[in-house]
């Protein structure tokens, strides 16, 4: 430390304490402006989360009567107005979702401006300590005494002494401040990258969001379709719908027992208990569900949860054998449109719906990943059903009853 006072004191001798090392301090216009601009955005923040708040409020509401509404008998009319309720909520959850999204790109570019200002402030401080150490340097050539006698008197040299020491504190404050905003702005540099990530997640429950509106609004073009808005229709329809989920349930224990010492040689994996089946559709690109098993927003779960995963698939889209076995059927039902089910070893079967055409037939055996049919279920098209829009219905049912899809599929 010595060293550098003396340093600093031929500086000053030399300079005539003409130069002064000043912590840097933001510029009074561009700060003013910075100050501004974030009050800007401070302002629209906290318009973006009233507006997210009351939303929230809104949302409440609707949850609180779909409850009231399930509670009550099913009735066609109860279903529309269920329905109904289920796409306003819907479309409330949507609004916040984008809302949301709105305020995390603000609070970024709020972010992005301290971001700014903490790398002016660490370019400035470079700066003036790079100048700093470029005239130590030249001092550094010139001893202290060649120093002294060049100067006119001995007071101009012990007029610079007391500078020495604000010099000095100069110097450590500078490079304490420049350590300081280096860490300000990595922190601020995390916080912004947290926000991205979190936008990323609200545009996914954005999408899934949509398209659960999308679906609210075809389920009820296609239950008015199939009703033709008549009770007694709409009670015939409940009436074939609980019939062909317990029918499904026999017919597989049947086949399973009279076709299981074929089934073993079908699907060596399955026979040997490994029970991890394929997907139904091409997950090369990934795979969307679009409704899980046992969905709360299931429009029939008043009679039944829903008893498989629902993907998402275009119409046409081919669908393959989860695993090698016995086509049981192909039927046309209410509900399910055109559907496929295939008896494997080990007590297993797995069932296709909406699909708008069949490619195995039954009473025939189909390998690992063979392509059975292309998908469907777009409203009012042949083979739909009552169906949500475009997509393939997948069941897993172990001793004829639904079980989770998952838990036997690999990881999306």
């Amino acid at each position: 430390m010595k060293r550098v006072g003396a340093i600093l004191l031929m500086i000053l001798l030399a300079t005539g304490g003409s130069w002064r090392f000043d912590v840097p301090r933001a510029d009074a216009a561009t700060n003013s402006g910075v100050k501004q601009q974030v009050e800007e955005l401070n302002s629209e923040v906290k318009q973006k989360q009233d507006r997210i708040k009351e939303l929230g409020s809104l949302i409440a509401g609707y949850r609180s009567r779909i409850t009231e509404q399930e509670s009550k008998q099913t009735t066609l009319e109860n279903e529309i107005l269920l329905l109904d309720n289920r796409a306003r909520e819907k479309e409330l959850g949507i609004q916040r979702s984008k809302t949301e999204i709105e305020l995390l790109t603000l609070e970024i570019q709020e972010l992005e401006k301290v971001i700014a200002t903490h790398e002016r402030r660490i370019e400035k401080q470079r700066s003036l300590i790079a100048e700093f150490l470029r005239r130590v340097n030249q001092a550094d050539e010139v001893s202290t005494l060649d120093v002294f006698l060049t100067k006119p008197s001995l007071s101009s040299f012990f007029d610079r002494i007391e500078e020495l020491k604000r010099l000095e504190s100069d110097l450590g404050e500078s490079i304490t401040d420049l350590k300081d905003v280096r860490e300000s702005l990595d922190e601020t540099r995390t916080a912004r990258d947290d926000r991205r990530e979190t936008m990323i997640e609200r545009q996914k429950t954005l999408q899934k969001e949509q398209l659960g509106l999308e679906a609210e609004r075809n389920f009820k073009i296609s239950l008015m379709a199939a009703t033709q808005q008549s009770q007694e229709e709409f009670e015939r329809i409940m009436y074939e719908l609980r019939q062909q989920q317990q029918s499904t349930s026999d017919d597989i224990a049947e086949l399973q027992e009279r076709l299981k010492s074929t089934l073993d040689t079908i699907d060596e994996a399955l026979a040997r208990g490994d029970v991890l089946l394929n997907f139904p559709l091409d997950a090369s690109n990934g795979l969307t569900i679009t409704s899980p098993f046992h969905d709360p927003d299931y429009p029939f779960r008043k009679l039944f949860e829903h008893p498989g995963t629902d993907f998402r698939a275009s119409v046409g889209t081919p669908v393959k054998a989860a695993a090698g076995g016995y086509v049981a059927w192909n039927k046309t039902g209410r509900m399910y449109g055109n559907y496929t089910m295939i008896v494997h070893p080990g007590g297993f079967a797995t069932v296709y719906a909406h699909l708008s055409r069949f490619m195995a037939k039954p009473d025939t055996y189909v390998e690992r990943g063979q392509v059975i049919g292309l998908s469907g279920g777009m409203p009012g098209q042949a083979g739909a059903g009552l169906s949500t829009g475009p997509h393939l219905h997948f069941e897993v049912r172990q001793g004829g009853i639904p079980v989770d899809a998952e838990n036997f599929l690999p990881s999306i």
